[in-house]
């Protein structure tokens, strides 16, 4: 039988998962785990990879059976009595996004110029691209005009910190020879590159490490938050994202706080960190800067688009927050971590019953 990559990639995670469990200090007793993972297939009525990918196979999840199941999440997650059409096409495309950010005062990073392959759309201009050398003296002439030095460049639709490249003013031929071919066959925003607050950059300076907001609207259309984590990116990496190798770390939203403890995902091992890998910046107790105004910024953008759920991803400058993106599927496993889980919580309860109708 022929195993196409995609189950190959499949198995794959699954044997790095199960050999992280396996290797886990922290692990409750095998026969416990057993117990547990057939309890919940039973209560479930399908097979519980939550059960593990949401570490709750660790001696501190004693409430194992208060977590969003995958099934569950995703029925929830793609109801239309969850998510507006229309606001998840705004959500998903950056280039929509930015321009409803702008018409509607959301602090977002200014939008340059964008593309679609050889189009490209600058300064209420358009021009034909068709070669690396084009490209160069296009990125040479914002460079120059604007007077900046680099330039952030993220695909309009793709996710998960896929599509997203760093072009700097110094040594641009040599980058654009190597993704020129990328940029000019896709779909790109492109952006003035963020400086992130002083305070972050300590912790680990060479991605934006963002803030990520779960909202949920109540009965009554109000935003609340459902719970908080902050995301950094490691090993040299320039995105915060935890399919490449990031991790997150839980939020005590009534400090404002870092908590002691960092996760990362099955595939790259479950890490399980207390200070940063690279820099050794201990979590627990950072304060994180404009806390406060960046959860009203996630509630408010939440009051202008009116999906049921909605994860915001908001970095912080010197000045202030600013909103990176919102993600209408928000992966809110993260922010289930450090609150017992969501299954029981009112919010969610709504959501779940509203999916089941």
């Amino acid at each position: 039988m022929r195993i196409n990559k995609y189950t190959l990639t499949a198995v794959n995670k699954i044997k790095k998962g199960m050999a992280s469990v396996l290797s886990d200090p922290n692990k409750k007793n095998n026969t416990q785990i057993i117990k547990e993972f057939i309890s919940l297939w039973v209560s479930n009525k399908t097979l519980p990879t939550h059960y593990f990918s949401r570490f709750l196979y660790r001696k501190e999840f004693v409430n194992y059976k208060n977590y969003i199941s995958t099934p569950q999440y995703y029925k929830m997650i793609l109801s239309d009595k969850v998510q507006n059409e229309f606001f998840v096409n705004v959500l998903e495309n950056k280039l929509l996004f930015s321009f409803f950010c702008e018409k509607n005062a959301l602090p977002t990073p200014k939008l340059i110029s964008y593309n679609s392959g050889k189009y490209f759309y600058w300064d209420q201009k358009s021009k034909t691209i068709n070669s690396n050398s084009e490209l160069i003296d296009f990125f040479n002439e914002i460079f120059n005009k604007c007077n900046i030095l680099n330039i952030f460049i993220k695909s309009i639709s793709e996710k998960g910190g896929t599509g997203i490249f760093f072009v700097e003013k110094n040594g641009l031929e040599k980058q654009i020879h190597k993704i020129g071919s990328k940029i000019l066959a896709g779909s790109f925003i492109h952006e003035k590159t963020l400086t992130q607050h002083e305070k972050i950059n300590e912790i680990y300076h060479k991605s934006i490490n963002s803030l990520r907001f779960d909202i949920c609207l109540d009965k009554n259309n109000q935003a609340q938050l459902l719970g908080a984590v902050m995301r950094f990116g490691s090993g040299g990496s320039v995105i915060d994202n935890r399919s490449k190798g990031g991790f997150f770390v839980s939020i005590d939203d009534a400090t404002g706080c870092l908590l002691k403890k960092g996760y990362g995902q099955m595939v790259f091992g479950g890490i399980e960190l207390t200070e940063h890998p690279d820099t050794r910046f201990i979590f627990e107790g950072f304060k994180i800067p404009f806390y406060e105004e960046s959860k009203q910024l996630a509630l408010e953008a939440s009051n202008t688009i009116k999906n049921k759920i909605i994860g915001w991803d908001i970095a912080i400058n010197a000045n202030g927050p600013i909103i990176i993106e919102g993600n209408h599927n928000s992966n809110i496993t993260m922010t289930e971590v450090n609150n017992g889980g969501y299954l029981n919580h009112p919010l969610i309860k709504e959501l779940i019953d509203s999916s089941n109708n």
